[in-house]
């Protein structure tokens, strides 16, 4: 390759990125500045060409007091990583700064990505000649591994795959590559760098894998709220004179709503996992989304329309949206009970209708496939009859033994600590009826903070110790 002319793309492409970057920079500089008070530059020594160290420049993405823990790869949801670095990593803004040292011709915009000198012993061999280039930002390996991210396995050291499986592989294109490189195919490889870069912000592989169907959803719900919302307003022949603004809203509002769900996190949980928290989320996202597609409405297509279509459309909207979601969840589970039908089951009754009843239901309606919930017992006389987290209080201890007759209860567990004389009693009264009764606070690991809330402290039961939570016959 011509080294001059490799030069001067360098040197002309770097000193416009600067100008043209700066002001996306600044505001990366206070961002960072604002969620923490130090350096917005992370510097770390690679290796350069012919294996000499230089010092590359990224924007920090883990906190300033980070180090060097952790292994020197970043993996998918790298938990290192800062609310405003995991952004930069995902979308590769925290490259910019290398402009500097692509002016400073320690770097090229071409060129296989510098390694951390802990990698220094795997340029050996074969890959040795891998040191013979000038490291760079763009190339066949960062069009390849754009979420390189996502390929590491979850039971292996992300530092161990990257030696044995993704170094060999990237070494090789460079070296492939490198070895008949051009001016020419390097502007290529510029330009497919930064489309890769801009398309891969959105893995839409796993995207479409996980939310194809919701994403459809989502754009038909929008499309449907415009429209019954001008319907509710206006007859149909009054919309005939309106043709073109009318239309248009079936073009805008879908990818105005579809963009606030991505940036707002709608599309974080699978729609079979639709909760209390997911609705409210999903009331503050459609709220925003719609406002906003109704602002950019008035302002560009149409400034006479009524402010009615404001408050009906995103009613209309934020109710297919949500119904959708509740009808995947009700068929997911609806489908998990069925896949277990045949299982053998423990009918399971949950004496403690609170907070911790709540989550041991959850644990059992979603973590067990055996234990089967049929009601909560609580203490409590104005809550028997009502239905807690979607299971109805089904009375006390005095009413146990009529359930055990009517639903074939075998297990209970108690959510909290009972009086010796509570104890005594249930203990007796599961030992008659032939009752597996367990008290979740005794059993270990719960044991150790049940009874420090008791002012017993902690660590005085360990694993395997026989323990006073599962009550046993004598």
């Amino acid at each position: 390759m011509n080294a001059a002319c490799k030069r001067a793309i360098d040197v002309v492409l770097a000193a416009t990125g600067l100008v043209l970057a700066a002001p996306v920079m600044l505001v990366i500089a206070l961002l960072l500045k604002m969620e923490e008070k130090a350096e917005v530059i992370f510097s770390q020594q690679r290796l350069g060409r012919e294996g000499k160290p230089f010092r590359i420049h990224k924007f920090r993405k883990f906190p300033s007091n980070w180090g060097t823990k952790g292994p020197g790869v970043t993996v998918a949801g790298d938990a290192r990583m800062t609310r405003i670095g995991a952004i930069l990593e995902r979308t590769k803004l925290d490259e910019l700064p290398q402009l500097w040292n692509i002016l400073k011709g320690e770097m090229s915009f071409v060129g296989p990505r510098p390694e951390s000198m802990r990698y220094a012993e795997l340029f050996k061999g074969e890959y040795a000649g891998v040191l013979d280039h000038v490291p760079g930002i763009f190339g066949p390996n960062q069009v390849e591994f754009r979420n390189e991210s996502a390929m590491y396995p979850a039971d292996e050291s992300p530092e161990d795959f990257y030696k044995r499986e993704l170094f060999p592989r990237k070494a090789r294109n460079d070296l492939e590559y490198f070895s008949r490189a051009n001016c020419l195919q390097d502007l290529v490889w510029i330009f497919r760098g930064l489309t890769a870069s801009l398309v891969g912000v959105v893995d839409w592989r796993k995207l479409m894998g996980l939310h194809a169907k919701i994403l459809f959803s989502d754009v038909t719900a929008a499309m449907l709220a415009w429209c019954l919302a001008n319907l509710t307003l206006f007859q149909v022949h009054d919309l005939q004179g309106m043709e073109h603004p009318f239309f248009s809203g079936f073009a805008l509002f879908p990818p105005v709503v579809l963009a606030v769900m991505f940036l707002g996190g709608g599309y974080s949980h699978p729609a079979r996992f639709f909760s209390f928290s997911d609705a409210k989320r999903l009331a503050l996202i459609a709220s925003f989304s719609w406002a906003l597609g109704f602002a950019i409405f008035t302002d560009s297509l149409d400034r006479g329309t009524s402010l009615m279509l404001l408050p009906l459309g995103w009613l209309y909207l934020l109710f297919f949206m949500a119904a959708v979601r509740m009808l995947a969840r009700m068929k997911w589970e609806k489908e998990k009970d069925c896949g277990c039908a045949e299982m053998p089951s423990f009918n399971l009754l949950i004496y403690g209708a609170g907070k911790r009843g709540g989550a041991l239901l959850s644990w059992v309606k979603y973590g067990s496939d055996v234990l089967a919930p049929v009601g909560f017992l609580d203490d409590n006389a104005d809550l028997h009859g009502k239905r807690i987290f979607g299971l109805k209080v089904m009375g006390s201890e005095r009413d146990i033994s009529t359930l055990v007759s009517v639903h074939g209860i075998t297990h209970i567990w108690m959510t909290f600590i009972p009086d010796d004389d509570k104890r005594e009693r249930m203990s007796a009264l599961c030992c008659g009826l032939g009752l597996e009764l367990d008290i979740i606070p005794e059993a270990y690991p719960f044991s150790r903070y049940a009874r420090r809330e008791h002012g017993h402290g902690v660590g005085e039961v360990s694993p395997g110790t026989e323990l006073e939570g599962g009550s046993k016959c004598v």
